[in-house]
């Protein structure tokens, strides 16, 4: 089976990342099964698991180039995709190829097939659960020595939490999926706190004395979980912590008798030298381009894509950009929001830090705040807005800006992935 075959069987299924996720399902059950019918092959690599409402992606990345650079086979497992379903898995820091995907999802799908047949609990197996096991399967084939595994959403209950990990990584706590999680930073605490297993180890920069921390920090001790803190200096800006963090996993890898086959020593922070780390960074995360304002002209702007999509992740992301000297004026930001998102929230980090926001629906009819009501969120706040159509007409607006010296494109992975695409096709892009 092709891998278009495949992912047209896969799109079939329930997928709850273009769904309302107020009535996602709990439950383990589906996965197990499913996983069980494949041979389980979550059982045949070692596992660094990591949640948190930010930074989570970038630390896997950090991560794995980690253990990669230490003379591992690693992979990756990591959501959402921002342009091809391919970007969730990848083997020793290349993506799968298309042939090795489409064979282990063709293998996840058939044994979804055989549970509905029998009427097993994989029977509701989701979107998510099925690329989540043909994940793992690929590992197991590719015969990895470790996986680098992202939560998709929060922790206890999702569908990753089903591999027994030597590592688990918290890496921050904010409201965010309150639907689902809870109403309260110490709820979705214990939701992601959810991964911490007997055995492991802990590793977080969050503190033991606020509300998430003392949450996370109980549910280690509760469980037996060792405990590896990572000190971050309050003025680091988002790369810094996250790198703090990924070198605190390794550093906790080492305790735990983990060898740098490279070096011939313990492994540790010194596997992810600043020159590895930058190389590992994520599209849509921070990511500049520069784009030439009119295809007629021959003028440059500046573009950052960015992600965040909880309203303090877009406040470091505007200070860690106006740091830099060609971004130290106010952007004009292009916002987008899922349903489940605080616009609220997200709308005040704006304030006196953005010049203008063009609001715009979602990409891809994914359900989300419509232009018009974040249009409303925004000059609610003070702040001028103007309503697009699209996110490609978004795009036009903001660059037929004149008073524009930077562009700022956030709120969601899925409008940096349909930006991202614009620019990269249309060839108004000098460089990224």
């Amino acid at each position: 089976m092709s891998l278009s075959q495949a992912v047209g069987r896969l799109d079939s299924l329930i997928d709850w990342e273009r769904c309302a996720r107020g009535q996602m399902r709990a439950d383990l059950a589906p996965i197990t099964d499913l996983l069980y019918r494949i041979g389980n092959p979550e059982r045949r690599f070692r596992s660094v698991h990591v949640t948190g409402t930010k930074g989570k992606g970038s630390v896997c990345a950090l991560v794995e180039a980690g253990l990669a650079h230490s003379g591992w086979r690693v992979g990756r497992y990591a959501s959402p995709h921002i342009e091809r379903i391919n970007e969730r898995i990848s083997h020793n820091c290349e993506l799968i190829d298309d042939a090795m995907l489409a064979k282990s999802l063709t293998t996840a799908l058939d044994a979804r097939t055989a549970a509905c047949d029998e009427d097993t609990a994989a029977a509701e197996s989701t979107w998510f659960d099925v690329v989540t096991a043909a994940a793992f399967l690929s590992f197991a084939w590719a015969k990895l020595d470790w996986a680098v595994i992202e939560v998709g959403l929060g922790g206890r209950l999702d569908s990753t939490n089903v591999i027994e990990s030597d590592i688990a990584i918290v890496t921050n706590v904010g409201l965010e999926h309150t639907e689902v999680l809870g109403s309260t930073v110490e709820k979705i605490a214990f939701e992601k706190a959810g991964i911490v297993k007997s055995g492991s180890t802990l590793v977080t920069s969050l503190s033991p004395v606020d509300g998430a921390g003392r949450v996370v920090y109980e549910a280690a001790r509760l469980c037996g979980a060792s405990i590896y803190p990572v000190s971050v200096n309050p003025a680091a800006t988002i790369s810094q912590r996250n790198w703090a963090v990924a070198r605190g996993a390794l550093n906790a890898l080492g305790v735990r008798e983990v060898l740098s086959r490279t070096r011939s020593v313990a492994i540790s922070e010194d596997d992810l030298p600043d020159s590895v780390a930058s190389s590992a960074s994520l599209p849509g995360r921070l990511e500049r381009f520069r784009v030439c304002r009119e295809s007629s002209s021959r003028e440059w702007i500046e573009l950052v894509v960015d992600g965040a999509h909880v309203g303090f992740a877009v406040a470091d992301a505007l200070i860690e950009l106006r740091a830099q000297p060609a971004l130290s004026a106010r952007p004009v930001v292009l916002l987008a929001l899922a349903a489940d998102k605080d616009a609220d929230a997200i709308v005040s980090r704006l304030v006196d830090a953005a010049a203008h926001v063009v609001c715009s629906p979602m990409p891809d009819n994914r359900p989300g705040w419509s232009a018009e009501e974040l249009a409303a969120v925004v000059t609610a706040h003070t702040l001028p807005a103007s309503v697009a159509g699209s996110p490609r007409d978004a795009l036009h607006l903001c660059l037929r800006m004149s008073d524009a010296h930077w562009i700022l494109v956030t709120g969601s992975l899925y409008l940096a992935g349909s930006i991202r695409r614009m620019l990269l096709s249309d060839g108004t892009v000098a460089n990224g």
